[in-house]
């Protein structure tokens, strides 16, 4: 199975996105539908938002008013963190669950808004993020989603910045304002992703297999996510030990879960990517012993 961390920022395309990949066969686990989920009538997490926020935050019916809810959130920094103190580890465990459960082989793409926010994306082999400029996001959430533009931009700068988001990601698939007479190049991008990259992942992971050799010097970038993903996998400190050369070479105290990231057993105590399409190439060695070998 491999995991793919899907975000992009809000008015992007993501959901679009996610449509596609999910006709070409991913298991597709939606972080919107669970947030919904987990904050229904009845639950827990319901609960514990009226408690923060008051019963003004509920419809007549009893519901969550995700709208007046909004307002009071994405303008205020200290209420939308304990907002998502109250949601995200409620969406977490259950888009956990339904990973879990997808089949063997499977691709699971998990649509997560918030993916580099939360400071989840090492924990993914392989992050998309769906890329559009400001002002063209701003114009779809008005037009498109009846947003005024104060509360469009408001939910604009409640999320991270298009840098940081570029930062995290391994593809980024732009999704620009396009004209009418103009076919949309999205579909074609996804299936080349699709059957160029996610399917040949996914079968190396499943085999144990590292990717073929991609001599250079690679992004400066690249190898900061790699570094980032063998921490999460060994939750423990791990050192660049040589960003110029082919492949990277990172040093780490354990071996952890490593295939859970995307990457597999080289031999002689070496792991490697199982990306194809990685723009670096990484050997993860483990931290010498007092009194024994690296």
């Amino acid at each position: 199975m491999l995991r793919v961390g899907l975000t992009g920022g809000i008015g992007a395309g993501k959901s679009t996105v996610a449509r596609l990949l999910a006709g070409h066969g991913a298991v597709l686990v939606d972080a919107d539908v669970i947030a919904r989920e987990v904050v229904a009538r009845g639950t827990p997490g319901l609960a514990a938002v009226v408690e923060e926020f008051g019963p003004d935050v509920l419809t007549a019916a009893g519901d969550l008013d995700r709208p007046a809810l909004g307002r009071r959130v994405f303008g205020d920094e200290r209420q939308r963190a304990a907002l998502n103190a109250i949601v995200h580890p409620l969406v977490a465990a259950r888009r956990a669950e339904l990973a879990a459960a997808a089949p063997a082989g499977s691709v699971v793409v998990e649509d997560v808004p918030l993916l580099v926010e939360t400071g989840a994306a090492p924990g993914y082999p392989l992050v998309v993020v769906v890329d559009a400029d400001a002002a063209e996001r701003v114009r779809r959430l008005v037009t498109e989603r009846g947003m005024s533009e104060d509360d469009a931009l408001a939910r604009l700068r409640a999320q991270a910045t298009d840098d940081e988001r570029r930062a995290a990601a391994d593809v980024l698939l732009a999704n620009p304002r396009r004209a009418e007479d103009r076919p949309d190049p999205l579909p074609g991008l996804v299936s080349a992703l699709w059957s160029g990259r996610l399917l040949p992942f996914e079968a190396a992971v499943r085999a144990g297999r590292p990717a073929p050799a991609r001599p250079g010097v690679p992004p400066a970038d690249a190898v900061e996510r790699a570094r980032r993903r063998v921490a999460h996998a060994t939750a423990g400190p791990v050192e660049v030990v040589d960003a110029s050369a082919w492949p990277v070479r990172l040093r780490a105290s354990a071996e952890g879960a490593l295939t859970t990231v995307g990457y597999v057993d080289a031999g002689q105590g070496r792991f490697a990517s199982a990306d194809p399409g990685a723009p670096v190439a990484v050997e993860l060695v483990r931290e010498a012993r007092v009194g024994g070998p690296a």
